[in-house]
């Protein structure tokens, strides 16, 4: 939507082009053996709130979802997401069209199907959808010989790790634009002024 509003906005920018760079970033760093249930996730990971203050957690992020076209679902698993990593590379390689629609379609998986996104069948089908051959999916991600999919597993987890290190620890979404680095909640209008300063040159704070 930043984006968009930029390019509709502001004079000119409808003729810039803006490439994104999506890199592999692991909260966890202690790969699980399952996936689980998100409302135990949930309940695991917000124990010390009360369910007045869940409640009005959840509200506040379907409000900010409903308005940028997310429909969040609690349900579905949560696990490991170095495979989703994984499908992702393979997008990087293709055209931006496909590489966007490889993104996408994971994050519409994970958090409006209520998909596992562990799941190789799961991915494969993301990967298929979004415009890359069924062949090239299943050898990327391992389907048919498992061992083809360790050399790239490696590749992920450094460029993962060093992405870790590189920022510091800081959460998800980590979002550099053109050296300009942004934390905290973000919203449209964030994303837009830092469109303007990288346009206008003023990245340097």
């Amino acid at each position: 939507m930043a984006i968009a509003l930029y390019q509709k906005t502001y004079p000119g920018g409808k003729s810039d082009k803006i490439s994104i760079w999506w890199q592999p970033y692991y909260l966890n760093y202690g790969p699980s053996t399952h996936s689980i249930d998100k409302q135990e996730a949930a309940d695991q990971r917000l124990s010390d709130m009360t369910t007045e203050q869940r409640d009005k957690l959840y509200t506040r992020m379907n409000q900010i979802g409903r308005a940028v076209g997310i429909n969040f679902k609690g349900g579905g698993k949560v696990g490991d997401t170095r495979l989703a990593h994984v499908l992702a590379r393979l997008g990087s390689i293709k055209e931006p069209d496909v590489e966007n629609a490889v993104i996408e379609g994971i994050f519409k998986a994970y958090h409006e199907e209520e998909k596992d996104i562990t799941d190789r069948d799961v991915l494969g089908e993301i990967g298929i959808g979004s415009g890359i051959s069924a062949v090239e999916v299943e050898e990327y991600l391992g389907i048919r010989e498992p061992e083809s999919l360790y050399e790239t597993q490696r590749h992920v987890d450094e460029e993962a790790r060093g992405n870790k290190e590189r920022l510091a620890g800081a959460g998800v979404p980590a979002i550099t634009i053109q050296g300009l680095r942004l934390e905290g909640q973000l919203d449209v209008e964030d994303l837009m002024e830092a469109l303007v300063r990288a346009k206008e040159g003023d990245t340097a704070s």
